[in-house]
């Protein structure tokens, strides 16, 4: 009998064990969040129940250790995380009318993101040195695809599905294990122009590693793999620079409007300084907005000091603010996109690749552009790890693949 008992509660010790945890959840971007749990989560089942008040609920079995978690969001809408029953976690993700949620899973992390649906836009609702008839289609082909609850959906092509992936019937479980490859460039994709921005260059050393090699040489490697990635696939690309010399920032986005770009994507490496207590880690990919945090505003700040002078605190300020939202929206999901791409093809290839996240920041070499604009921190040149690994050319192609991929996907969701 007592052999019976011990087999039983070892049993449901193991069945209990066996159950992930959600150990962290971090807001990030403007209406998003990342649920860290204690193990991989690739094969995680979560079931979806749509309502007709634009909320639905995510149910999976987890153990929720931390307290229950709710984040309101500008746009009105709000993501909650709570312990529904000993065995279920249940996220609410509540949207309205003008936008819809994606889901993502990469390794122990889900993210959840609220994105905003594009609306039709004329020269009327926008000034008129901020619209072309070229961006105007951009944004009206994006209308017609942002959201995630369309009809269709992809198992052939899974990175792209999975943003196109939209809410099916009550209950039915979300694929997750075969979020994978990015399908080829259509004939459409290949027409997309790509201004790739190298920081820093020439008099500009950027962020000097612990490996005595400067930001700009590290990153005008990975631009150059970056471009042949891209070329490769069909896109046309345009470098900023494509050797050391130094341009400022007002030039680099100016560059870009003239090439008439639909992505602007800068690549930066991160640093802390010597007399710093820590040495922190990440890839991070920022996209334009007020800071939000104390970190994303020392980022800025590092990658702003070429044109500290030029405007001041409040007229910066005032500037952002008056951006066009439409554009700060792709942004975002562009990010999102190109996070995911770089972790997923370096993670095959190597161990312990931190996800510093997706963060908004105050970046002047995106406040000109004109069309979707990132700015990627490849890894920290501060950190003894990354400083040899982003010096090291066969990381770097893994690194532009990964841009590329996040590239791909975004154009085959919203384009």
């Amino acid at each position: 009998m007592w052999r019976i008992l011990i087999a039983i509660l070892c049993f449901l010790g193991f069945s209990f064990a066996s159950e992930p945890k959600i150990l962290q959840i971090i807001p990030f971007g403007t209406s998003s969040v990342r649920i860290t749990f204690d193990q991989d989560i690739s094969k995680l089942v979560i079931k979806e129940h749509t309502l007709k008040d634009f909320r639905s609920f995510l149910d999976m079995k987890a153990i929720l250790v931390i307290p229950k978690k709710v984040y309101n969001f500008s746009n009105k809408t709000q993501i909650s995380i709570a312990q529904n029953n000993s065995q279920i976690v249940r996220i609410v993700v509540r949207t309205n009318k003008d936008s819809s949620y994606q889901t993502r899973i990469v390794q122990k992390h889900l993210y959840i993101s609220v994105i905003d649906k594009l609306p039709e836009v004329s020269k009327k609702s926008l000034p008129s040195h901020k619209i072309t008839p070229k961006i105007q289609a951009q944004v009206s082909k994006t209308t017609k695809t942002s959201t995630s609850h369309s009809s269709k959906s992809t198992t052939s092509n899974p990175q792209s599905s999975e943003a196109k992936k939209h809410p099916q019937k009550n209950q039915t479980p979300i694929s997750t294990a075969k979020r994978e490859n990015v399908s080829p460039p259509s004939n459409k994709t290949k027409k997309y122009r790509i201004v790739i921005d190298p920081g820093h260059g020439g008099k500009d050393c950027g962020a000097m590693g612990i490996t005595k090699v400067c930001e700009k040489n590290i990153v005008l490697s990975v631009a150059k793999f970056l471009e042949q990635e891209l070329k490769k696939r069909g896109y046309i690309t345009y470098m900023t620079r494509n050797k050391d010399v130094y341009i400022n920032l007002k030039e680099r986005t100016d560059f870009a409007n003239a090439k008439n770009a639909d992505l602007f994507v800068s690549i930066h490496a991160n640093s802390v300084t010597k007399n710093s207590s820590n040495s922190p880690q990440g890839i991070e990919t920022y996209f334009l907005s007020t800071a939000r945090s104390e970190r994303a505003r020392k980022v800025a700040e590092l990658e702003n000091k070429d044109d500290v002078d030029v405007m001041n605190y409040f007229s910066r300020f005032s500037f952002l603010n008056s951006l066009n939202s439409h554009r700060l929206i792709a942004s975002n999901k562009l990010a999102i996109d190109i996070q995911f791409g770089i972790l997923k093809e370096l993670r095959k290839n190597y161990q312990g690749v931190v996800d510093g996240g997706v963060r908004e920041g105050p970046f002047w070499v995106l406040a000109g552009a004109l069309m979707p604009s990132v700015l990627i921190e490849i890894g920290y040149n501060s950190n003894p790890i990354e400083a040899r690994r982003i010096d090291d050319k066969r990381y770097q192609r893994f690194l532009a693949k990964g841009i590329a991929d996040g590239i791909e996907g975004f154009f085959a969701k919203n384009y």
